[in-house]
C-alpha cells in the first residue's frame, strides 16, 4: 500500500536456518500504473537479502548503507525485541522508528517490559498491537462524557479486563493507559493462574483509594486473527452510590461474563464493534504514514512497565 503512493526502498532480511552459506541478494522494482490517470510512476525498490543472523551481521554496515538518508527510515521487526542481539542493535541505531507487534510475543509479560526498556532508552517504538484498541479506548473515555458522571469516574476502583487466553499484551496496554489516564500508581502485580490464567493488580488512586485489577485470559472455541484480543471490560465501584459502573464487550462474544457478576441493572452497557483495519499490513501501511513517537502510548507502556516490574515475570 505504501510503494503505491510514496516512492521507497524497502529492505527484507531473511535469516533461513541452516548452514551459513554467506548471503544471497535479490533486487527488482515496482512501479504499479495509477489507475486515475497521471503520466508520474511512483516506484519503490525491493532488496531482499537472505543469509543466517551470523552473516547478516557480518554485512551490517552494507545493510545500514542501503538506508537513504533524506528519507525517513522504519525498521519493522517481525519476531520480539532482542536490544543485545547485534543487527537488532544496529537497525535500531539507524532507525526513525522501531515498529513491533505484540500479539505474536512469545513472552508478552518479558518483552512489554523490554519494549518499556527501549522506549525509556528513547527510542522510537510502534507497536501496531497498540492501535487495535483504540475503539476500547474511545468507548471508555466515552461513557464517562456525560457531565453527570464525569466525576464520577474517580469513584472506580475495581476493574476486570477479559482477553482472549495466550497472549495478555493487550490487556496489560489497556491497562497501563486506563491507570496513566487516573493518575494511578500501581502497588502490585501477582499471577494466580487457573483455567483463566488471573493475574491480579492492585493501585493507589487518587485520595489514596486501592483499585483492584483483574486481568483474565479466557479460554475460546473460536480463535481471532489476533492473539490475545480484549473480550470484555468492566470498571465498578465499591461506594454504591457512584454512577460509573461501565461494561464493554466484544460484538462477537457478548456481556454475558460480566453480567453474570452481578449488579447489571447498575451498569451502563456498550458493545465494541469489530473493525476491518485491524490486519497487522492494513496496521502497518497507516504506521508508515506518521513518525515520532506517540506520547500516549509511551506514557502507557510507562505504568504497564511499573506494574509488570512488580511481579513475577515468564510464568
Amino acid at each position: 500500500a505504501n510503494a503505491s503512493s510514496n516512492p521507497c526502498r524497502l529492505g527484507t532480511l531473511c535469516p533461513p536456518g541452516g548452514a551459513d552459506e554467506g548471503v544471497s541478494v535479490q533486487v527488482s522494482a515496482y512501479c504499479p500504473i495509477q489507475k486515475r490517470g497521471g503520466s508520474t510512476l511512483i516506484c519503490c525498490e525491493y532488496i531482499t537479502l537472505r543469509g543466517t543472523a551470523a552473516a547478516l551481521e557480518r554485512i551490517g554496515g552494507v545493510i545500514s548503507a542501503l538506508m537513504i538518508p533524506e528519507l525517513p527510515k522504519f525498521i519493522w521487526w517481525k519476531a520480539t525485541p532482542q536490544p543485545d542481539y547485534p543487527l537488532f542493535e544496529r537497525l535500531s541505531e539507524y532507525c526513525d522508528c522501531l515498529i513491533v507487534d505484540s500479539s505474536s510475543f512469545v513472552q508478552p509479560e518479558v518483552d512489554l517490559r523490554c519494549l518499556g526498556d527501549l522506549l525509556a532508552d528513547r527510542l522510537v517504538v510502534a507497536d501496531l498491537n497498540w492501535r487495535r484498541l483504540a475503539p476500547w479506548q474511545e468507548l471508555t473515555a466515552e461513557a464517562f462524557d456525560p457531565p453527570e458522571r464525569r466525576n464520577h469516574i474517580w469513584e472506580v476502583d475495581q476493574v476486570v479486563i477479559d482477553y482472549e487466553k495466550g497472549n495478555p499484551a493487550q490487556a496489560l496496554m489497556f491497562l497501563g493507559w486506563l491507570a496513566s489516564r487516573l493518575q494511578w500508581t500501581p502497588m502490585s502485580y501477582s499471577y494466580e493462574g487457573g483455567d483463566y490464567d488471573i493475574r491480579r493488580a492492585q493501585f493507589l488512586g487518587k485520595h489514596q483509594r486501592t483499585v483492584e485489577v483483574e486481568l483474565a485470559g479466557i479460554p475460546t472455541a473460536d480463535w481471532g486473527e489476533v492473539p490475545g484480543d480484549l473480550i470484555s471490560l468492566k470498571l465498578a465501584s465499591t461506594n454504591p452510590k457512584a454512577d460509573c459502573g461501565t461494561v464493554l464487550c466484544s460484538e462477537t462474544t457478548g456481556c454475558m461474563r460480566m453480567e453474570a457478576g452481578g449488579g447489571a441493572q447498575s451498569l451502563r452497557i456498550n458493545q465494541v464493534s469489530s473493525l476491518t483495519d485491524q490486519k497487522t499490513e492494513q496496521l502497518l501501511g497507516q504506521q508508515l504514514q506518521r513518525w515520532g513517537q506517540e506520547v500516549l502510548y509511551s506514557e502507557s507502556m510507562a505504568i504497564a512497565h511499573e506494574i509488570l516490574a512488580l511481579g513475577d515475570l515468564g510464568k
